[in-house]
């Protein structure tokens, strides 16, 4: 364990050498006068508010993004989203499908218990080396509750991955006895989250927000949210009641901290951070972007020159109601409703207005997307068209239409790509595309991938509306559905959305509540640990199969010049590329394996989770 959770405090050093290339620039001259910049001694770092506050701002590094582990983060594990093949076997999530995650190779998944417990170090030596600092109160108390936040976050994300982990607030030296540390309990961890955050919220009152920077608010948020966690059904088996009391306090103090809905939802996304909804976030320069020139490398539409390695599945896109407020397919996902007005061979029309921003569906458009020797204006298509006719000219009917060497009819549209792109005619093919594409962290005001181009994308951590939703799921827990209904209201009537109120009570309000989160906070690193905490997945959620379209196909018949499409002909199922996801291995797959390397490094004093 001394090799990755307690490692030896001369890696501070490497770290503030670090540090004078992230300060050069805010430095004033009398500092860099003081010292060559290349010797910042430990004592200069940390009695020097510059300096210390560089220290902080690179710890916020420890908050995990919410794409990790892999773009998309976790909800490629869940009945929304399905990732490309070949990205299942890099990243390790396709042992997690099959049921296999074991204490040997969680890690090749996710590293986090290495990397969150490095950075908790660091967060353990800036209080030590602060605890007698001469840096003025009104500029250190700020900073530390900062790193308090930091603290409590990476605590919240640990827990809700593993359950208890050890809680280290000091730094750990190679004179130490003994670096074996047992865990804590979840109710614990839990427990210094919330401490940590009051910690937070006490030394940051009264300080004004800066978008970017941990706030009184951000704190508050953390709080409550750590307190839901707390309450769900996984932490809280006896469905003890105090327990969603306090979340209720905590998180109607986030509503009434001052917040509000952003009227828009499309740009939500899009900097600068909309301060009005957006309680923490993060935006980004061109030197220090989302790795792999962003969400748009992994999220671009197939047929524009991308991999499109994560799509939403059917399941998801029936989650989007029609804008009468019915869902346009029963439970069971088959059977149409037959109250909705929904037509299976017409599905994008009066749908709620969030479909059309969030999913790109065959057809959408027109969408101007630059990128490579396809850039264009032109419709979407789920593959990459075989025969290209983007000026629409006549003849309508495709002179290709045949394919000489089996006598199929192709068409000018859609899966007919496949066989195109056997024969080499076609540049892009991924097994996985269920027709669908994720369009809500998607910024087409520039190319898929530049290293040159600054990109509008921000990262939200903590936004309004996820608290209006908390809310009301902790209502309905204690039993008030009328305020319950009320919240999820106010999420439905941004005036850019204004969908029909929900009237539903029990087992159906409890449906469109979920549905309702999914939609809204979808690829906001949620759905996945919603399912977790709420138990729902052996019985309730079904993980699998993928369900989309597996053949859309264009009827020109009757097209006149001009027109953009023809008829269009949809053929819903299950899609055979993605790895197969396994029956549930059991409730012990709610939570990770601790990494058997830290079990070993630990003389066996840690305990593994049951059920691995």
């Amino acid at each position: 364990m001394k090799n990755s959770i307690y490692k030896n405090r001369m890696v501070l050093k490497t770290l503030l050498i670090f540090f004078t290339g992230i300060v050069l620039v805010s430095c004033s001259d009398d500092i860099l006068d003081k010292q060559p910049l290349d010797a910042i001694s430990e004592s200069a770092v940390f009695n020097d508010p510059t300096f210390l506050q560089n220290y902080v701002y690179n710890s916020y590094n420890g908050i995990r993004p919410p794409w990790k582990p892999g773009t998309g983060g976790y909800i490629g594990l869940t009945d929304i989203a399905v990732a490309e093949e070949t990205h299942n076997s890099a990243s390790g999530i396709r042992e997690y499908l099959a049921g296999n995650l074991t204490p040997d190779n969680v890690t090749d998944f996710t590293n986090m218990w290495n990397e969150e417990f490095d950075y908790l170090r660091r967060i353990n030596v800036f209080f030590e080396q602060t605890e007698d600092s001469d840096i003025d109160k009104g500029q250190l108390d700020p900073m530390t509750g900062e790193m308090h936040f930091i603290r409590a976050w990476i605590y919240f994300d640990l827990s809700r991955i593993y359950g208890g982990v050890p809680i280290i607030t000091k730094s750990f030296k190679l004179d130490d006895e003994s670096f074996d540390i047992a865990r804590n309990t979840y109710d614990e961890v839990a427990q210094f989250v919330v401490d940590e955050c009051n910690l937070s919220i006490e030394l940051l009152d009264g300080i004004d927000a800066v978008p970017g920077k941990v706030s009184k608010g951000a704190a508050m948020a953390l709080k409550a949210r750590m307190l839901l966690y707390m309450a769900s059904p996984l932490n809280n088996p006896t469905n003890d009641q105090a327990k969603w009391q306090a979340a209720a306090v905590a998180t109607k103090a986030v509503i009434d901290a001052g917040y509000s809905l952003h009227p828009t939802h499309e740009d939500l996304f899009l900097q600068p951070l909309k301060s009005d909804e957006i309680i923490f976030g993060k935006s980004f320069t061109t030197g220090n972007r989302i790795p792999d020139w962003g969400y748009n490398y992994d999220f671009w539409p197939a047929g524009f020159d991308a991999r499109q390695r994560l799509c939403p599945t059917q399941t998801f896109v029936n989650m989007f109601q029609m804008d009468n407020g019915e869902y346009p397919y029963l439970e069971d996902g088959i059977t149409v409703n037959p109250a909705s007005g929904y037509d299976p061979q017409d599905p994008n029309v009066n749908r709620d207005p969030r479909y059309y921003s969030y999913i790109i569906y065959p057809g959408a458009g027109p969408m101007s997307i630059i990128d490579g020797a396809k850039s264009t204006t032109r419709l979407y298509e789920f593959w990459e068209d075989a025969n290209p006719n983007p000026d629409n000219n006549p003849p309508y009917q495709n002179p290709n239409k045949v394919d000489k060497f089996n006598g199929q009819e192709l068409f000018d549209f859609g899966r007919d790509s496949q066989t195109y792109w056997i024969k080499g005619l076609t540049p892009f093919f991924y097994r996985i595309n269920t027709g669908y594409t994720f369009k809500k962290l998607l910024d087409f005001s520039g190319p898929r991938a530049s290293f040159d181009f600054d990109y509008n994308q921000v990262v939200i951590y903590m936004r309004l509306a996820e608290f209006y939703l908390n809310y009301a799921e902790i209502q309905m827990a204690l039993g008030n559905e009328d305020v319950a209904r009320e919240y999820i209201n106010k999420v439905r009537k941004r005036p850019s959305v204004n969908m029909p109120d929900i009237t539903s009570s029990g087992t159906e309000l409890e449906r469109e509540y979920k549905s309702e989160r999914a939609v809204e906070l979808h690829l906001e690193d949620s759905r996945f640990f919603d399912l977790m905490r709420w138990k729902d997945a052996p019985g309730k959620v079904d993980l699998g199969p993928i369900r989309g379209l597996t053949s859309v196909t264009m009827d020109w018949t009757g097209a006149k010049e001009g027109d953009p499409l023809g008829t269009l002909h949809y053929t819903y199922g299950e899609i055979s590329g993605p790895d197969p996801r396994a029956p549930w291995p059991g409730d012990f797959y709610y939570l990770f394996p601790i990494p058997k390397e830290e079990i070993q490094r630990s003389n066996n004093t840690l305990e593994q989770n049951p059920g691995y």
